[in-house]
């Protein structure tokens, strides 16, 4: 019996302290502004690719 109360009781102390830290709200352990700026970084790759490709493409319109 004494174990099972043990138990129990590290298990509230443990939801506790989760409930504290903001458990479940979080969607990420990744902060929001490391993520925004990860999706600007790929929004300025697919412009880099984009006008890379437009480039290559008017070099191929040039050499015909």
């Amino acid at each position: 019996m004494r174990l099972i109360g043990l138990v129990l009781s590290l298990g509230a102390i443990m939801w506790v302290l989760y409930q504290a830290s903001g458990g479940g709200k979080s969607e990420s352990i990744v902060p929001e502004e490391h993520i925004q700026s990860m999706e600007k970084a790929k929004n300025v790759e697919q412009t880099l690719q984009d006008a890379a490709q437009l480039q290559m493409k008017q070099m191929d319109e040039l050499s015909q």
